[in-house]
């Protein structure tokens, strides 16, 4: 199991800072946000931006694009989303899964969700590229039925679920999410508040809920994906923050 960090978790920096942190502080890789930190995504920003990386020591898993599977603008977003991720020599690239919640949904939104999944799949297999699909509330993976259903319907090897604990479930309850959705996902996003429903961010080892027990169902499940820090405390600084979650993230993965 690999660690990563999302430079969504610092935007006020720019990409190349926020990746040279990330090497300075040991990390394996780096996520890349997918709106300020790699804009239009042309040639030569993707360029530099692997530079970057490479001379950090540091791997790009995931695009984190913003392609929105369902959306009215994905047949023309789709291919240059792909091909942003290409350029940036990413393993996967982050989707979204429509706009409805699952169980509040109607069939055409769904059933034009699946296509446009499948789609993504089977055009990013061609460039050798994976899928992962955010699970996330305001869409169809918004919670674990939805998001089993949605990639069982898709049935391809490439695509797979992005899973992170939601702070409005109860500990048991991620647990028990955990174990269903584990063998489906090929990324994780972590971060922590200290209490159920909290909007405060805290450290990772002081999350409500037991990181290491969820990461054990992972590791149990056969994971090899990266686990990225996507947010981090705001009360550190940066570099402290993101220093002391993956020394503990270091420790209960190990």
């Amino acid at each position: 199991m690999q660690i990563g960090l999302c430079t969504i978790s610092n935007r006020d920096a720019s990409v190349d800072a926020v990746i040279r942190e990330a090497g300075e502080a040991g990390y394996d890789g780096v996520e890349l946000w997918g709106e300020d930190h790699v804009g239009d995504g042309d040639p030569e920003t993707c360029r530099s931006i692997r530079e970057t990386a490479r001379e950090a020591g540091l791997e790009i898993p995931v695009y984190g694009s913003y392609l929105r599977i369902g959306a009215p603008d994905f047949d023309e977003t789709v291919e240059r989303e792909l091909e942003v991720a290409d350029r940036l020599e990413a393993d996967l690239i982050r989707v979204w899964a429509g706009s409805q919640e699952y169980g509040d949904h109607d069939d055409d939104h769904w059933n034009r969700a699946v296509a446009d999944l499948e789609r993504t799949s089977r055009l990013a297999a061609d460039r050798g590229l994976g899928v992962t699909v955010e699970k996330h509330a305001n869409t169809l993976t918004n919670d674990g039925e939805g998001a089993r259903r949605l990639v069982e319907a898709v049935d391809r090897e490439n695509c797979r679920l992005n899973w992170q604990p939601a702070f409005s479930m109860a500990p048991d309850a991620l647990t028990a999410e955990a174990r269903d959705l584990a063998p489906l996902s090929n990324n994780v996003h972590v971060q922590a508040v200290p209490e159920r429903g909290s909007r405060d961010r805290c450290p990772l080892e002081d999350a409500f809920f037991d990181l290491e027990e969820l990461l054990d169902i992972f590791a149990d499940a056969g994971f090899d994906g990266f686990v990225n820090v996507e947010f981090v405390d705001d009360d550190r600084p940066y570099r402290r923050a993101i220093e002391a979650d993956l020394t503990y993230l270091r420790r209960i993965s190990s």
